[in-house]
């Protein structure tokens, strides 16, 4: 047996996450494990269990540029001009329908009257599969848009609200709902939000990408984690989400602006109370605020994470906070936006996070070393407070001046020896990250003069209280060179009881 066949059989699973990360929600990931399980039976056997978790119907038209004719996955189905590639036949042939936890519709389009869902169960004989215990976790699906006559849409209208029903009627068992519908025409959205107001009831977990068209509440009784992501809409259906069940709500905003009326009140206004977790994010790349109306008279009695990216904080009453156990506020966008804000007053607060993203030309220009040196001198409380940005050259480094800042992490930056320089700029620091995503010959050799030189041409500085420094970069960048000199920083930083050169994680560059 080789070396391979010897591996335990978490090792393996370990190794298939590794290499097809989306093994859950993508067909070409699943292809992937499906050659590594084919190493040997011990393979084989390991991988079983996570390979067979997964049910997909695919467009084959999409994904037809992928497949060599003897996959043996390829289920090549035709039914009134629907053409699928799916694993369910060869589960089915396998009989291990009951290993399946997840159905995954992806890349199909509506073109005729016939709607998708109707074929697609018909093409891979969903009904006739054991799936109402089996289906458990997730459902998710994902559609194009294709444009279609005013006949045709009529009658698919109509087929596509059936088609939900009969399909959630095969699902009774699902706790998560997956619904990717960004970019889809009027009917395929009529068909995904119908699904998931008929399984909202149901599931505990609810993840929604796509125009805003909503016509109910998002409100169900199991219902834990609500995450989603819209875009605007013609019709402009913004959500109603029910703030009093859910422990974890993440709303990310497609250039659309986010409102706080989003959230269902009652006769004493709007109280969250069970939310944990709340998270805003907007996409919009600019520096204009992107909420309409401000939160007031509003209860958190649970929260213990906020977390707002380019959503103006100052738009949320801090009365609201103040009696809430927030423990973590994480506040991602440009300086100039970040708040003049007491935080003794939020007296469970440990670790408040500033995110500037990339300080270049533009925050510049609006004084990025002035607000942030201002913004951290009148910082008051013992909280961890954490800064990231992705630097540029235009930083001056110099002018820093961060007090009460105690962990940094600088990213896609190759002023390395200008960081390094300025950490008796802030005082406080005790942990120091790099991310770096490209470094040339000129980079690393600046940092190897400066490392080499450092007993002989800097003072020690004996006042820092920095504790600890990672560096994380792209495979081959960590060479030895580089990983020797850079043991003198205990020399510079008397106080350094850690460092650390690793690669950066693949998954990050992705």
């Amino acid at each position: 047996m080789s070396v391979f066949g010897k591996l335990p059989c978490d090792v393996i699973r370990l190794i298939i996450a590794y290499e097809a990360p989306n093994l859950d929600s993508h067909l070409l990931d699943w292809r992937s494990a499906l050659r590594l399980i084919s190493v040997s039976r011990v393979w084989r056997a390991a991988g079983f269990s996570v390979l067979y978790s997964t049910a997909f119907i695919h467009d084959k038209l999409k994904f037809s540029q992928f497949w060599e004719p003897e996959e043996p996955i390829q289920f090549d189905a035709e039914y009134g001009g629907f053409r699928a590639l799916t694993n369910i036949e060869l589960i089915q042939r396998m009989g291990i329908t009951r290993s399946v936890t997840r159905l995954v519709l992806e890349g199909c389009e509506l073109s005729s009257s016939v709607s998708l869902i109707l074929r697609a169960i018909d093409v891979c004989a969903l009904s006739s599969c054991s799936w109402t215990q089996s289906l458990r976790h997730c459902f998710r699906t994902l559609f194009n848009y294709e444009s279609l006559d005013a006949k045709c849409e009529r009658e698919c209208f109509a087929g596509a609200v059936t088609a939900a029903s009969y399909l959630v009627q095969l699902l009774p068992s699902v706790r998560v709902l997956k619904i990717g519908a960004k970019g889809c025409g009027d009917i395929q959205l009529a068909f995904v939000t119908e699904v998931l107001y008929l399984c909202v009831g149901q599931v505990s977990k609810l993840e929604y990408e796509g125009p805003m068209w909503f016509s109910e509440p998002i409100s169900g009784p199991k219902l834990d984690v609500v995450d989603i992501a819209v875009e605007p809409h013609v019709d402009g259906k913004y959500p109603i989400i029910d703030a009093h069940g859910p422990r974890s709500i993440s709303i990310s905003l497609m250039d659309a602006p986010f409102d706080w009326s989003w959230f269902q009140r009652n006769e004493h206004g709007v109280s969250f109370d069970r939310l944990e977790w709340l998270t805003l994010v907007s996409a919009k790349i600019d520096y204009a605020p992107t909420v309409h109306g401000r939160l007031s008279g509003a209860q958190f009695p649970q929260l213990v994470h906020l977390c707002m990216s380019n959503v103006v904080f100052s738009t949320i009453d801090p009365m609201c906070l103040i009696n809430s156990p927030v423990q973590c506020v994480e506040l991602v966008g440009p300086v100039i936006h970040m708040p003049s804000f007491d935080w003794t007053q939020l007296t469970h607060l440990h670790t408040l996070k500033f995110n500037f993203g990339y300080v270049g030309v533009e925050q510049m220009k609006n004084n990025f070393i002035a607000r942030s040196n201002r913004l951290f001198e009148h910082l008051r409380g013992t909280m961890d407070v954490c800064v990231q940005l992705f630097s540029s050259s235009r930083v001056t480094w110099s002018d820093v001046y961060w007090p009460r800042v105690t962990r940094m992490e600088v990213v896609g930056m190759s002023e390395m020896v200008n960081v390094l320089k300025a950490a008796l700029q802030v005082p406080d620091l005790v942990y120091l990250g790099f991310t770096l995503l490209r470094l040339n010959e000129g980079d690393i050799s600046r940092v190897l003069s400066f490392l080499r030189n450092i007993q002989n041409e800097h003072e020690q500085m004996v006042e820092s209280k920095l504790k600890t420094v990672v560096v994380r970069a792209r495979k081959g960048m960590v060479c030895g060179k580089l990983t020797k000199a850079f043991e003198s920083l205990k020399w510079y930083y008397p106080g350094l009881e850690h460092l650390a050169l690793t690669n950066l994680d693949p998954k990050f560059l992705k």
